[in-house]
């Protein structure tokens, strides 16, 4: 056998054995341009050798990279440094609920508390020293009102007003809007 052949033929193979390493040390894509470079020089040299074995080789290239890039971007991602480049996905258990500061909310549910801004409807409510914002059901209340936690939905603590008995206007400007008389109540 030619020697030019041989040399070829290890170019070729020395080429696709770089490109692999690439994988086990990250280089930054020497490595793999340094195989393609070794790669296409031992095409080369097979077409100083004879049109057949370059042809061959040039065939036998064809054929591997595909393979060889489909195996590069299989092993890829099991790699150390593809761990650290592709993102895992969530879990099964991995849903909103699932998250601790909103399953500590699902513990307010019956639970009552104190509001301590305006719920227009969304505001805060004082849950034992601890403020959590809250959604009422659609009423207005003033703070200093006694609410009921109601249900907890999507990370959204919803409040009833807790008495029967109607919060108190605070502004006399809406009473007199309103049409209403303060004093005669």
């Amino acid at each position: 056998m030619n020697m030019l052949v041989v040399l070829a033929w290890f170019l070729l193979f020395l080429g696709l054995a770089l490109a692999f390493l690439e994988l086990i040390l990250p280089t930054g894509g020497i490595l793999l341009a340094t195989g393609g470079t070794a790669a296409a020089a031992g095409v080369v040299a097979g077409f100083f050798d004879k049109p057949v074995t370059g042809w061959t080789l040039l065939i036998t290239t064809g054929f591997l990279s595909p393979v060889a890039w489909f195996a590069f971007f299989w092993l890829w991602p099991h790699t150390p440094l593809g761990r650290r480049f592709f993102l895992t996905p969530p879990g099964s258990d991995a849903t909103f609920d699932s998250i601790p500061s909103i399953q500590a909310l699902n513990n307010l549910v019956g639970r009552e508390g104190l509001t301590t801004s305006h719920l227009r409807p969304s505001g805060t409510v004082e849950f034992d020293g601890k403020r959590v914002d809250c959604i009422t059901e659609g009423m207005m209340l003033p703070p200093g009102t006694t609410v009921r936690c109601v249900r907890v939905s999507a990370g959204k603590v919803f409040v009833r007003q807790s008495d029967a008995a109607p919060a108190p206007l605070e502004s006399p400007g809406l009473a007199r809007e309103l049409d209403f008389d303060l004093e005669s109540e």
